[in-house]
């Protein structure tokens, strides 16, 4: 505050009548004491969040783009789904990619190459999983039934209800 009225004197034509005298020196009116804190430690906090993205795969359910086949394919033997019972919680880092196959439930494809059904809560549409998914990463690093929430990229969030392991059963053509 003292700095500005300084200058705007200093700027000032000196006056004929006014001897030139030098400033009086600042005294210091209160200074802050500083105190040592009552604990020597200091509290810090570090929040983490990852968020992990699934990509999906296409599917005959989330495939838009798909024109007709313009090359003849040999068409393999079809495979039957068995379900079989699935341990509660799976590793997120073993998830690879996602297939929406049923309304209800999406395709978990890990990097054992086994494939986990994964049946959503009531209300949930796998289509709207036909981009992939994005899970929150949590404490064990499991997604876990009952427990953990898919996100959706259009936005919508769903609790998984249940796993099961799908086993692949090769159909013999009569």
């Amino acid at each position: 505050m003292l700095t500005p009225a300084i200058l705007l004197l200093a700027a000032a034509p000196p006056d004929a009548g006014m001897p030139a005298s030098p400033p009086e020196p600042l005294a210091i009116v209160a200074a802050p004491t500083l105190e040592p804190p009552a604990s020597p430690y200091w509290q810090v906090v570090i929040e983490q969040q990852l968020i992990i993205r699934v990509p999906a795969q296409r599917s005959s359910l989330n495939n838009f783009a798909a024109g007709p086949m313009t090359t003849l394919r040999t068409r393999p033997l079809p495979v039957i789904w068995k379900e079989k019972k699935a341990p509660k919680c799976v590793a997120m880092r073993n998830i690879l990619g996602m297939q929406a196959v049923q309304r209800d439930s999406i395709d978990l494809i890990t990097k054992q190459k086994q494939r986990l059904r994964a049946q959503l809560n009531r209300g949930c549409r796998a289509l709207d999983f036909y981009a992939g998914f994005y899970m929150q990463g949590s404490k064990d690093g499991k997604l876990c039934e009952g427990r953990d929430q898919i996100h959706a990229r259009t936005g919508a969030k769903c609790e998984v209800d249940k796993f099961r392991l799908m086993v692949a059963v090769p159909r013999e053509e009569d």
